[in-house]
């Protein structure tokens, strides 16, 4: 379904459409693989994440050509994520795809009665979407625990702006913690699993479980951005990796 079209200064008029999410995989299926080098193993498992969750592909295009992708799946507190985010052209101008992916929010927030869009941006697109009315709603870091057998233990360091830190503080908050139920990603870190918190109290409990957990969590001063479209507020107790589509 076409729902809008914007005036490019290079490919002239390029139409909005918005599909089903399945089909970026069984459509552009080759083009997600290769842009995002996925090994079969995680294509099914964010192919099965996708479409567990619902959503819209959007599609922008020119009359010959696919310019951009990227997807807007149901997610927590009445927002969708955005994701999967993918410029075809090097030559297709950021400004046009910021108008398209702005228009496109719009119209799926209020077709589908939610709150709003939020996404935990790489460095790469935060200027993008930005431009597209994306704004700051805090910040977060990445915890890491070691996972081994019921037992989850805190190490001191934190992740944020691709970098690792010191957690100084880590001893301040519980360094030991057991049976807290865990599900594995498509993610590995020294070719161990990683694990995300389950938030479905009926998910079913990771049988083998040595690896790494992480944890996204709130932060003052310091961190990556977490950016929300739209005029509601988000919940900053749902911003975690289990809510993320990376943790697929």
């Amino acid at each position: 379904m076409i729902i809008s079209a914007v005036t490019c200064k290079i490919f002239g008029k390029t139409t909005i459409e918005l599909r089903d999410i399945s089909e970026l995989f069984t459509d552009y299926g080759d083009v997600f693989r290769t842009t995002f080098n996925l090994t079969d193993n995680a294509f099914n498992r964010i192919y099965k994440f996708k479409k567990d969750r619902g959503g819209f592909l959007v599609v922008i295009k020119d009359k010959k050509n696919v310019l951009g992708l990227f997807t807007l799946s149901f997610a927590e507190n009445n927002f969708l994520e955005l994701g999967d985010l993918m410029k075809l052209d090097s030559t297709f101008p950021r400004e046009t795809y910021a108008i398209a992916m702005e228009r496109a929010c719009n119209f799926v927030i209020k077709q589908n009665k939610q709150d709003g869009i939020y996404i935990y941006p790489n460095p790469y697109a935060i200027n993008l979407e930005k431009m597209a009315g994306f704004k700051e709603n805090s910040l977060y870091v990445r915890n890491v625990s070691l996972v081994f057998l019921n037992f989850i233990f805190l190490l001191p360091i934190q992740a944020y702006g691709g970098k690792i830190h010191i957690y100084w503080n880590f001893y301040k908050r519980k360094v030991i913690r057991s049976n807290v139920n865990v599900l594995p990603t498509r993610l590995t870190m020294f070719n161990l699993r990683i694990f995300k918190k389950a938030h479905n109290v009926n998910a079913k409990d990771s049988n083998i479980k040595i690896g790494f957990l992480y944890e996204f969590l709130p932060s003052e001063g310091f961190g990556d951005p977490f950016l929300v479209f739209g005029d509601k507020e988000f919940d900053v107790s749902k911003i975690g990796f289990e809510f993320c589509d990376n943790s697929a």
